[in-house]
């Protein structure tokens, strides 16, 4: 530790932002419908765990879109230089990065992602205990579409 000390280290601890992920944490089973073409279901577990330190989380995804499986991982964290959280996602869907916000919006706590071509809005309830979300995509025109809606139901530890 002395020696980390010497060529500049500082520990830092989380900060209230990195703090608030926690409401994140957990298994989550996940049930919806895609709005493109043909309504198509989606049954998936999402789980979201701290990476050491408590900085960043680690979200896994195991769902299936109607016949297809899709897998991935993202890591969520905060950037505290543009005051956002950034996610990068990389999965058999393939890769995205997003910008997120994670707020009180009018008594409930809402979990926003934006990339360049989607964006999910998510609603927890007021126990904290499931997510309604709601996923859209911009079309070739610059018009966002509805693209899914899921609803994330935290499971028991």
């Amino acid at each position: 530790m002395v020696a980390r000390a010497r060529i500049g280290f500082m520990a830092r601890t989380p900060s209230p932002e990195h703090e608030r992920l926690a409401a994140l944490v957990g298994r989550w089973l996940t049930s919806g419908r895609t709005q493109v073409g043909a309504e198509t279901g989606i049954e998936a577990v999402d789980t979201y765990e701290w990476l050491p330190g408590r900085f960043a989380l680690l979200h896994t995804v195991d769902a299936r879109v109607g016949e297809e499986p899709v897998e991935g991982a993202e890591i969520i964290g905060w950037d505290s230089a543009r005051g956002t959280y950034v996610t990068q996602y990389f999965g058999s869907d393939g890769p995205n990065a997003y910008e997120a916000t994670l707020r009180d919006e009018d008594g409930a706590l809402v979990w926003r992602m934006r990339s360049a071509t989607d964006r999910f809005t998510g609603t927890f309830s007021d126990k904290g205990d499931t997510i309604a979300g709601h996923w859209e995509q911009l079309d070739d025109e610059g018009i966002w579409r509805p693209w899914m809606d899921i609803i994330l139901t935290r499971q028991p530890a």
